[in-house]
């Protein structure tokens, strides 16, 4: 990947996740009575700041991506069988969707947290595993599953410290736009890029 492919997809990412911020926030928003009668201005700023967060977001979402690459290039050159690396991942992203409800489960959060989101997260990833697999191959199922449970939870462990769904679903939903848009753009980046091959064999 060079220099030009990776400020693309950096600019892409965080504009993304400013979008998906903006528009979550501001249709939460939107259902308070007291927000609808901020002037103009009050709007104008809680967009600015939500856009700025959504940016960090994205930022945030970008290292985790690359931290995932690097870290799917040091598995593979371990395990010399492709299978071994591909059920580690798939018994690690059983394990995070338990410890969510572990994490969840009698907390502040509401009583149906512990298995809506693991599940909400779950239906999602399984959704873009199919359009990855579907465009490229049928290897892609579990690492792209894992990349999007496993580093979205990661990104997303401080505010499910916080026990307030709000917070969790305004961090946790732009992080995983995000880390699926990266997933579903890296075969293409890489397409015309053999040496970059073996970085990205197991999602494409």
């Amino acid at each position: 990947m060079n220099l030009r492919k990776w400020m693309r997809l950096f600019g892409a990412t965080i504009l993304i996740g400013a979008l998906v911020t903006v528009v979550g926030s501001v249709c939460i928003q939107l259902a308070n009575p007291d927000f609808r009668d901020v002037e103009a201005g009050g709007w104008l700023s809680y967009i600015l700041m939500m856009a700025l967060i959504g940016m960090t977001f994205g930022a945030f979402s970008h290292m985790g991506f690359f931290a995932y690459m690097m870290l799917n290039y040091i598995a593979r050159s371990i395990f010399k069988r492709p299978m071994t690396w591909v059920t580690i991942q798939g018994f690690i992203t059983a394990f995070i969707l338990f410890e969510i409800g572990y994490w969840t489960y009698d907390t502040n959060f509401p009583e149906q947290t512990y298995w809506a989101v693991p599940l909400g997260l779950l239906v999602g990833s399984l959704l873009v595993g199919w359009m990855k697999t579907g465009q490229t191959s049928a290897g892609a199922w579990v690492p792209t599953i894992f990349f999007l449970i496993a580093i979205t939870t990661l990104e997303s462990i401080p505010v499910f410290k916080l026990g307030n769904i709000s917070s969790l679903m305004y961090q946790m939903i732009p992080l995983f736009v995000c880390n699926a848009y990266q997933i579903m753009r890296l075969h293409r980046i890489l397409a015309s890029e053999p040496a970059a091959a073996p970085v990205a064999a197991a999602t494409k």
